[in-house]
Parts: C-alpha cells; sequence; structure tokens
C-alpha cells in the first residue's frame, strides 16, 4: 500500500470515530419534511478547490430556482475567493479559520434550510450542523451523518458530484444535466500569453499517484509541436513539479510558456479560456476548463467511481484511464490518440 493511500485510509477513519462519537453527544434529529419553497439556506462548501467549482452550478442553479430566497455559503479562507463576488449570496463566511464574524453569524441566525452536500462524513461539517439553528437540515444519505439530519437526499457513488450537489434541488424540479457555470468575475482576466494558438498543459498532479512522468509529457509535447509548427504550449506546474516544468521548457525554448502569470484561478481561467484545449492529470483545473466549456483531456486512474464523480463535466471532453491506480501508467500513444481525434473534430469542414 503506498504512503498517500495508507495517509488517506487513516484520515478517513479518524473522522468516521470522531463522528459516531459527536453522534453519541448530540441530539438525534426527528425526521421533517421538505418546505415548499426555499427562503433561506446555509451552505457547506468543501475546502478542495475542484469541489468548491463543481459547487458554483448548483448555487446558480438554486438562485435561478429561488430568486428571492437569502443564500449564506460557509467555506474556508483557502476557497473563498471562488465564491466572495457572487452578487446573489449575502454571507460568504470562511469556518477555517474560525473568526469571530462566523461565530457571531450563526448565533444570531435562523435559518428555513441547512444544506451539507459533502457525501461522507466529516467532523468540521458535523459540529456546524449541530450549532448552527435551522428548521431542516438536509444531508447526503450517510450513516454517519444521518443521525443529526433531518432529510437524507440520494447519495448515488456512481453520479457526477456536480449532480450530486444538486439533489436537493432535484426535489424542486431541476433536471440533469445541470448546466454549468461560473460567476462573471472568472471571465474578467485576459490570458497572458499574446500567441493565441497554444495548448495548456497541465502537470501539477496534487499527491504522487496522480503524476505524469516528465518523459511522457515531453513525447505528448514533441508530438503536439511537431504536428503544428504554429502551436505552442501554456504549462501549468506547481512547486511540486517545477524542475520538470524547466526541463521541458529548455528542450523547447519558445514555444513552451513557463513559468505563466496564474498566481490564482482567475489567472489561470483568463490562460484556459484563450487555450486551443487542456490536457491534465485529474486536478482543480479541469473542473475550471470544463465550466469555461474548453475541450480537455483529462488523464485518470483506474478508479471507476472516482472518475463517474469527477470527469471533465461537459459534452467536448474526453479521458485517458489507466490500467492501474496510477496515472502514470499511461501510454502518451493514448493521450496523442484523442489529442488527434479532437485535432480531426476542429478542423473546419470543406
Amino acid at each position: 500500500m503506498s504512503k498517500n493511500l495508507s495517509t488517506q485510509l487513516k484520515h478517513k477513519l479518524h473522522r468516521r470515530i470522531i463522528v459516531n462519537l459527536l453522534n453519541r453527544l448530540y441530539r438525534r434529529a426527528n425526521p421533517k419534511e421538505l418546505p415548499d419553497s426555499i427562503n433561506s439556506i446555509i451552505i457547506f462548501a468543501q475546502e478542495k478547490l475542484g469541489d468548491a467549482i463543481l459547487l458554483l452550478p448548483f448555487l446558480n442553479a438554486l438562485h435561478k430556482r429561488f430568486p428571492d430566497a437569502v443564500i449564506d455559503l460557509c467555506c474556508t479562507s483557502y476557497n473563498k475567493k471562488i465564491f466572495d463576488g457572487i452578487p446573489f449570496i449575502r454571507n460568504c463566511i470562511s469556518y477555517r479559520p474560525f473568526n469571530l464574524k462566523f461565530a457571531k453569524l450563526i448565533r444570531s441566525e435562523k435559518y428555513q434550510i441547512l444544506y451539507n452536500p459533502k457525501s461522507g462524513p466529516s467532523s468540521t461539517f458535523h459540529h456546524l450542523a449541530n450549532t448552527i439553528k435551522a428548521d431542516v437540515k438536509i444531508c447526503l444519505d450517510n450513516v454517519y451523518n444521518n443521525p443529526i439530519y433531518n432529510f437524507h437526499l440520494p447519495n448515488e457513488e456512481s453520479k457526477h458530484i456536480a449532480e450530486k450537489y444538486c439533489e436537493l434541488l432535484f426535489k424542486y424540479g431541476l433536471t440533469t444535466p445541470v448546466d454549468n457555470w461560473l460567476p462573471d468575475y472568472f471571465y474578467q482576466f485576459p490570458s497572458s500569453i499574446k500567441e493565441k494558438k497554444y495548448v495548456a498543459i497541465n502537470m501539477s498532479a496534487g499527491h504522487q499517484d496522480r503524476s505524469f512522468p516528465i518523459d511522457k509529457w515531453k513525447k505528448v509535447i514533441t508530438y503536439i509541436l511537431e504536428d503544428d509548427l504554429e502551436m505552442q504550449i501554456a504549462l501549468f506546474s506547481s512547486e511540486k513539479e517545477k524542475n520538470q516544468a524547466k526541463l521541458i521548457k529548455n528542450i523547447f525554448k519558445e514555444r513552451i510558456h513557463y513559468p505563466l502569470e496564474s498566481p490564482n484561478l482567475y489567472y489561470a481561467s483568463g490562460i484556459l479560456n484563450e487555450a486551443e484545449i487542456l490536457i491534465s492529470v485529474d486536478t482543480s483545473l479541469i473542473h475550471l476548463a470544463a465550466a469555461l466549456n474548453k475541450p480537455i483531456i483529462g488523464l485518470y486512474n483506474n478508479d471507476k467511481v472516482a472518475h463517474a464523480r469527477y470527469y471533465p463535466y461537459n459534452n467536448i471532453s474526453d479521458s485517458v484511464i489507466s490500467s492501474t491506480k496510477y496515472i502514470r501508467d499511461i501510454q502518451p500513444e493514448s493521450v496523442i490518440k484523442l489529442y488527434k481525434s479532437y485535432k480531426n473534430k476542429s478542423k473546419p469542414s470543406s
């Protein structure tokens, strides 16, 4: 078992133990029905950037369905910028780190609905759900969460996260597929790359199981640049992969744009929005590009449930799925094959 996988399993076990203990301390909630409409709601947003981006379609659909509803959102300081400028959210409050503004809000307000769209247990969300006052507390069906929530929504493993978040709205007549959406401010940052014909490539793996080796990236990039002598590459890389990115930059010189001017997701969205296509390992940039309605070739491991939940949520993208739990075992020829297919589709008809 890899160190990363072992750590993840330990964290999951720890969360479940804590939540089980909290369930013994907290009062068991009585079942309640959903109200006919939503007047006020407080929503929990997960910390990861990808999960935060995938919550945006739900927020937009909620506002469209109930335009007069008061909407408050609990997030972290890490992902607060994703939600901070949405005009129909009354309060976007960070619950981590804990602060006086958040403490005052949850003491003073009583909501019609509290909604936790996370599919699994969270000790932080458990504490918040027990503390915040709401007429109906709603979660996705989960044996650990159910005791302190009044209403339990379907929690299908094989459903995409963007649609799982919308389970509440399906009860109010919303249908799939859910419209992907980004707030207007994501479109206000032009690309920092002057040359407008480029492929965006994201090497940022997050952890070792998602990494794609530099020799395989070089094969993919070599094909792209040799196939079209006008094409260039915008190369995204985290601190962890920066040495590999520098090596690629040195090989292909002026045709590689690296480092990129993308200190946050706003600047990254400007670069992605002008790109021909994004080729990326399974990270938040895939979800950002999908919301921008850009073509994507996503690289995933062989976890079918994880892919079903996190594949690019638009209909112009495709995925390469590894035969193992490691993305590094994907062959570059599989990526090149999908890129060729994309190029053939994008050629103007004569």
